[in-house]
């Protein structure tokens, strides 16, 4: 059906018993024996059907009218809705940006001490040792032996250096530094103060390449032991 451009509801019925629509009355008589008002009748009812059939259109039309309105507005929503998502998301990666590009300073833990000594580090020989699980000599890790570390790194600017791997790198090493001491002192000509202050550090070493627990404890209970000794309780036990 062709597009319905007002509202029928609004149609008003034409007077059919008028002087315009007698010429039509009349071919309705024709040889019949209806009357005028009859014939008027007659058309009113055919215009009165014919209207409910074109209102019944007209109402399907509106209501599909309405439906793809309904449907446009909401496109049109969930396009401005896109828009609107979109400009927020570029506006907070211009944010991000920006902020990425800001100086920061550090973060600190209020109360927090630094400490004002240096813990002695033994040599990188004992610590390759450790690292490898080798046997490494006590003194290495007692004063003296981190002492002499501590003193051979000042000269080691003109010194020789050597490759090695750290990790997927090549990085230099000062070669000296990889071999053993000509002063190291065996384990059993070590002083007690040497060896007390020693096992102390060696412990502390052997864990910071996650030796087994189990090796740890053996080590440590085998310095308790030595510790705890009776002979130390005689003279000149130590």
């Amino acid at each position: 059906m062709a597009h319905i451009a007002s509202d029928l509801a609004l149609d008003i019925e034409p007077d059919f018993t008028s002087v315009t629509f007698e010429g039509i009355r009349n071919r309705i008589i024709g040889n019949s024996q209806l009357t005028h008002a009859e014939a008027a009748n007659e058309l009113a009812t055919g215009w009165q059907q014919d209207r409910d059939i074109r209102l019944a259109a007209w109402m399907q039309q509106t209501n599909e009218e309405a439906l793809l309105a309904l449907e446009a507005a909401q496109a049109e929503h969930a396009r401005l809705e896109q828009e609107r998502l979109l400009l927020e998301q570029e506006a907070e990666n211009a944010c991000k940006k920006t902020e990425k590009k800001k100086p920061k300073i550090n973060d600190f833990k209020v109360g927090t001490s630094v400490g004002d000594t240096l813990t002695p580090r033994p040599s990188q020989y004992a610590i390759h040792k450790l690292k490898s699980f080798k046997y490494v000599e006590l003194w290495y890790f007692s004063p003296d032996g981190c002492k002499e570390t501590a003193d051979k790194a000042k000269s080691l600017a003109d010194g020789t250096y050597g490759f090695t791997k750290v990790d997927d790198f090549i990085a230099l090493k000062p070669v000296a530094s990889f071999k053993p001491s000509c002063k190291v002192v065996q384990d059993h000509s070590l002083e007690w103060r040497q060896f007390d202050m020693a096992k102390n550090s060696f412990l502390l070493h052997i864990n910071k390449p996650n030796w087994p627990e189990k090796h740890q404890r053996a080590i440590t209970m085998f310095f308790m032991n030595i510790v705890s000794h009776p002979q130390r309780a005689e003279p000149f036990g130590e």
